[in-house]
């Protein structure tokens, strides 16, 4: 087998910079120019040759030097070519023409390294040089191809590729930036030490795009085939071009490119691209053997609705009054959830009025004053403390569903103790409180409720001191809304409230927040031989506000949630055929019921990536499913991270009835399941979902389930 060596510089220490930033060697750099040999010797004739008056440059020895000498002297007898001492080997025809023009050993070629070479392909000619050869073909003349243009015509196969022979020096590209060198059948273009080859109807493509001063830049790959063996690409710094055989070559570049990376290139749901890229408003799109893609999202086609999922929005007013916010709170179906601890109380010092839990006198109400109110404060009812909190055990737990967390906290007392030191009464009370939350909101409602008992003993007169703090803002962040003052007198069988509204804080737009409040409390003593208690806290963590979801106008709008309460979606018979197909792709063993949820997918691309795997829009597949007023429904969701394309399993179908011949009807606890169903239902289960996306604030990655029933199967095709 022929191969051809890549003859290195052996000169580096002695390099000026060439075309296509190729390292030039120059011989004579420190020394004087190279010139021939003055009347040269025909023999070698010790002690009078060229040699033994001159330094032999590095890289030959004498005895080279010496026959080099000789060939000079009878280098008459071979027309056309020349010996360049002291390399002892004849350089001829067009490759001594071009070698001269650029210089000869001055130049950056430097030497030669071999005679005149013949070539595999029995007609063409090289010459190798110190730096480089000169290559030779009739069609193309002499060149030389040095350096990165000579290592990527040698990865592209030399002259015997899909290149051919050089037709051309390098020249220096518009930008001044880059280098190119033309061959037959292509060019290979270098920039900031890296060149590569475009040949073909590829190059042809791009270029249509520009060349390097198109919207492509210039090539940073050879041309490769794909692992299917049908197409052939080349990247580009902005993109990339694709062809095959069927649809000829089309580039794919921007987010398209990152989209169709992210579903697998041409092995993924969308295929090979058969058409150039095109403008969508503010959006592109490309049409792919298996469908159109769009960036950001993929156009609307009549047969798939859309389902509305991927970018809920809010667009409802915003919550004003309790009563706004409690039947927010109402909209989600999840059980309540028992968490940690809702408060805490400060250590007590010695000499001192504590406050201590479990130690509650149990003792009879206190009569009620006529002239003064039970209640210090708003009568809320169950606004904020609504009845499944009461009826839960009173241990001083949240208690929380995914908008309103609340908790009542009993057998609590200050015992009271003089300046004396001497503990002399007590005060028992029970604490109960709820924070009410809203999906179009960055505020929050807090009801804070103190239900005193009987006292016992000696207590002075006591008083209720309460601080809120937003934790990291200032005093303004809150307000008191309605309530009892603050330092007002406690009597016995007296119930304080107060009402704080937290304020919406600014947030950049798409971003998140864990907001964290307090309530500190005691009881001070209007008596000066009493003392002030120790405090309790009710701290409020768990809550998460965002900003990721917009009106229908695109601004974002805030929303505030316990993301640790998994919402419940509900499907019903209001859309029977999508009811049904779920139904039965949970009973397959698909995900989304308790126990297994689903994980929303805020991100567009994938969620169109998830539809084209499991619904195509064009090809066989399609088609063969096709029925009149039937569109095609995927289960996971699409805008779920379990959806066909993110789960990476295998596709199936709820039943022949669903007229899906393509998928088997199969169990499993992973893939897919696709069903042809009524399009007006498909389209405004699809609403619903985003629905309940917007109400729930399920952002991405939150978990979710559902519950189906009601539901009833396609009619037979």
């Amino acid at each position: 087998m022929f191969t051809r060596r890549l003859l290195l510089p052996v000169l580096m220490a002695m390099v000026v910079t060439m075309a296509g930033g190729a390292t030039v060697a120059d011989a004579a750099h420190d020394s004087p120019a190279w010139r021939s040999t003055s009347a040269p010797k025909g023999q070698v004739t010790p002690g009078r040759m060229r040699s033994d008056r001159e330094s032999v440059p590095a890289g030959f020895g004498k005895a080279e030097a010496d026959r080099a000498e000789t060939m000079e002297a009878r280098q008459g007898a071979a027309p056309g070519c020349q010996v360049y001492w002291p390399a002892p080997y004849e350089v001829c025809g067009a490759i001594r023409d071009k070698y001269n023009e650029l210089g000869g050993p001055n130049g950056f070629l430097s030497f030669p390294k071999s005679g005149e070479l013949t070539n595999p392909d029995g007609y063409g000619k090289r010459t190798e040089f110190v730096n480089g050869p000169v290559y030779w073909s009739p069609q193309g003349g002499a060149h030389p191809v040095v350096n990165h243009f000579f290592a990527a015509w040698a990865r592209n196969g030399y002259e015997g590729g899909p290149l051919g022979y050089p037709t051309s020096d390098e020249f220096v590209n518009p930008d001044n930036v880059g280098r190119r060198q033309y061959f037959e059948r292509g060019t290979v273009y270098w920039k900031l030490n890296e060149a590569y080859a475009v040949h073909g109807a590829i190059r042809d493509k791009w270029g249509e795009a520009g060349w390097e001063a198109g919207y492509l830049g210039y090539p940073i790959s050879d041309e490769f085939g794909t692992p299917d063996g049908l197409g052939r690409a080349t990247r580009f710094e902005h993109g990339m071009i694709y062809w095959t055989e069927a649809y000829g070559p089309h580039p794919i570049s921007g987010g398209l490119l990152n989209k169709w990376a992210q579903s697998g290139y041409e092995r993924g749901p969308y295929g090979y691209p058969v058409a150039d890229q095109r403008p969508r408003g503010s959006s592109w799109d490309q049409e792919f053997q298996f469908g159109a893609m769009g960036f950001p999202t993929d156009p609307a086609a009549g047969a798939v609705p859309d389902d509305g999922d991927a970018e809920p929005t809010v667009d409802e007013a915003e919550p004003v009054t309790w009563d706004d916010f409690a039947a927010d709170a109402r909209t989600g179906r999840a059980a309540p959830i028992t968490l940690g601890k809702a408060g805490s109380l400060e250590p007590c010092e010695t000499g001192t009025s504590c406050m201590r839990e479990g130690t509650a006198v149990r003792a009879p109400r206190a009569p009620q004053d006529d002239e003064d109110p039970i209640i210090d404060g708003p009568d809320t009812a169950a606004t904020f403390i609504p009845g499944w909190c009461t009826t839960a055990p009173w241990d001083g737990r949240w208690r929380t569903t995914r908008k309103n967390a609340c908790a009542v906290w009993t057998d609590l007392a200050v015992h009271v103790v003089d300046s004396k030191g001497v503990e002399v009464g007590r005060v028992p009370f029970t604490v109960k409180t709820g924070i009410l939350t809203s999906h179009r909101s960055g505020e929050m409602r807090q009801e804070f409720r103190v239900d005193f008992g009987a006292f016992t003993g000696k207590v002075g007169t006591p008083t209720f001191r309460y601080q809120p703090t937003y934790l990291g803002y200032g005093p303004d962040a809150y307000t008191i809304e309605q309530g009892a003052a603050n330092g007002s007198v406690i009597k016995p069988g007296m119930r304080k409230v107060i009402v704080v509204k937290w304020k919406q804080q600014t947030m950049a737009d798409d971003s998140t927040r864990d907001p964290a409040t307090r309530i500190a409390w005691n009881l001070g003593n209007l008596d000066p031989g009493v003392t002030a208690s120790s405090s309790g806290l009710v701290p409020t963590t768990g809550f998460r506000c965002d900003s990721t979801m917009k009106t229908s106008s695109g601004k974002y709008r805030q929303g505030c949630v316990v993301p640790g309460v998994t919402p419940e979606f509900e499907l019903t018979a209001s859309t029977p055929e999508q009811t049904w197909h779920v139904q039965e792709a949970l009973r397959s063993g698909l995900p989304g019921a308790a126990g297994r949820p689903l994980h929303r997918l805020a991100d567009k691309v994938k969620r169109d990536i998830n539809r084209q795997k499991s619904c195509p829009r064009s090809g066989r597949v399609p088609e063969d499913r096709r029925l009149a007023t039937r569109s095609c429904d995927e289960y996971p969701f699409a805008s779920s991270r379990e959806g066909a394309a993110s789960s990476n399993g295998p596709g199936r179908t709820a039943h022949p009835d669903c007229h899906v011949p393509d998928l088997p009807v199969t169990t499993g606890a992973t893939g897919y399941s696709v069903c042809m169903i009524d399009e007006r239902q498909n389209s405004r289960s699809g609403s619903l979902l985003g629905a309940f996306y917007g109400k729930e604030r399920v952002i991405d990655q939150d978990a979710y389930t559902l519950t189906a029933s009601g539901g009833t199967p396609p009619p037979k095709p």
